[in-house]
């Protein structure tokens, strides 16, 4: 058959087949110029906006914890006076005797859980100052994580989870205790912050695991006990998991035994050692007895009443969260937590300027969950922040008035008793839950009436 082109002339199927194919050929290929490299530099770029907003955060969190790391850093030379009089000779001693062949000798009055930390750092070929720093500041950034994830629990915020880890690795008293002063208090107050979180998630044996742990390193830890008490007695956590406090404590007693350890001096030693260790009423921490006399810092009598007046008073407020008769969520155990641990240390005698390291970390919770309250925080903060420094930089330069210091943070104790009493008062009405309440019926009324 024969076919008329473009121009007139005559052509064949064949050929007019030919032709065809050969421009579509033309019009389907597409000449790879700067349209395609637009393109596909855009869609890098979306995956790269795309991947940026998934991890925005925690990218912000690991540059948040570097700069952590460097300032801690800064202070690594510094040596405190626990350094230069304790820590340095149980390191010494204990790697004069062999590491973990020496363990058993009852050197200084640490638990054994810290003891293996040491004995370990005596085989790591560097300064002990520097060792003992490097581990606080480990564990400085495991506190910091896992009080990002009870503020994340609470609030359901990212952003104010990021708040709350940023606050805590930058904490005065959190910077200080480790980079500057070798202590560990980090490492107790750590596990008692992952108990608390796991209670709250309703991990029962995880949590009493992790405050066994607590509890082995640090006496201190016993500032939370009556929030476990009170836990188990109010059913928030299995009667079935309490036990597994005391099975993680001796476990944790379990490898200085082996080395030769005598049982008793393992699981008690060092707080039996620590109980009579010191005589005044108070070593630098502002509470209630700042407002004594030096000449009754000594007085036995004295102690040994407030130390039973201190439990009575623990006791009376532990029996009122207990016998609470409303719901207890969350934000209640938040509070029932940092009542008892700024409480305890304000009114027992004998306590060290460090010791509210566990309330300042329940303050930092507590203004990320209760911002317009987060001025309590700082009333409980400044007064421990300010008796460390004044401990580690100008012992006998500056004069600090104690008085005040007590006085402010008695003022934030009362402000968040106020807060509690808000919040557990049975007379408290769900304003929203009276709105869907439906009116009673006739008969119901009349039945009442």
């Amino acid at each position: 058959m024969v076919f008329k082109n473009d121009k007139g002339e005559k052509t064949t199927r064949e050929e007019r087949t030919d032709v065809d194919s050969s421009e579509n050929i033309e019009t389907n290929v597409k000449p790879i110029g700067k349209g395609n490299a637009k393109e596909t530099a855009a869609a890098a770029w979306g995956k790269i906006c795309e991947l940026w907003k998934k991890y925005e955060l925690a990218v912000f969190a690991v540059i948040l914890l570097v700069f952590a790391m460097l300032a801690r850093g800064s202070y690594f030379d510094f040596k405190s006076g626990d350094y230069n009089s304790f820590l340095v000779k149980w390191f010494d001693e204990i790697k004069a005797l062999g590491g973990f062949k020496g363990f058993a000798s009852t050197i200084g009055d640490y638990t054994p859980m810290y003891k293996y930390i040491i004995t370990i750092l005596t085989y790591i070929p560097a300064d002990s100052l520097y060792l003992y720093k490097a581990v606080s500041c480990i564990f400085d950034a495991v506190l910091a994580f896992y009080v990002g994830l009870i503020v994340r629990h609470f609030t359901k915020n990212d952003v104010t989870a990021l708040i709350g880890y940023s606050v805590t690795l930058f904490l005065p008293n959190v910077f200080l205790n480790s980079g500057v002063w070798a202590q560990c208090d980090s490492i107790f107050t750590c596990f008692a912050i992952m108990s608390f979180y796991y209670m709250l998630r309703g991990n029962d044996i995880t949590s009493m695991v992790m405050y066994g742990i607590s509890i082995s390193f640090k006496i201190q830890a016993i500032f939370y006990a009556p929030v476990i008490v009170i836990a188990v007695l109010r059913g928030k956590i299995k009667l079935t998991a309490f036990p597994f406090i005391f099975v993680s404590y001796i476990l944790c007693a379990v490898p200085a035994v082996i080395a030769g350890m005598n049982p008793i001096d393992a699981l008690f030693g060092a707080y039996l050692k620590q109980v009579g260790e010191y005589s005044r009423l108070t070593l630098n921490a502002p509470n209630l007895y700042q407002f004594l006399s030096d000449a009754y810092m000594t007085n036995k009598n004295i102690s040994q009443m407030m130390v039973f007046s201190s439990l009575g008073i623990a006791a009376i407020i532990a029996i009122g969260f207990y016998k609470y008769k409303g719901e207890t969520d969350d934000k209640k155990w938040l509070l029932t937590a940092y009542v008892f641990a700024i409480t305890i240390p304000y009114i027992l005698p004998h306590m060290h300027e460090r010791y509210y390291y566990l309330a300042d970390i329940f303050a930092v919770i507590f203004a990320c969950v209760y911002a317009k309250k987060a001025y309590i925080a700082v009333l409980t903060i400044y007064p421990s922040m300010r008796v460390v420094m004044r401990y580690l930089f100008d012992l006998k330069n500056t004069k600090t008035d104690f008085k005040a210091l007590a006085i402010i943070m008695l003022i934030g104790i009362v402000a968040l008793f106020q807060v509690v009493y808000s919040e557990f008062s049975v007379n408290k009405t769900d304003k929203k839950g009276l709105q869907n309440k439906k009116p009673p019926k006739e008969e119901e009324r009349s039945a009442t009436d």
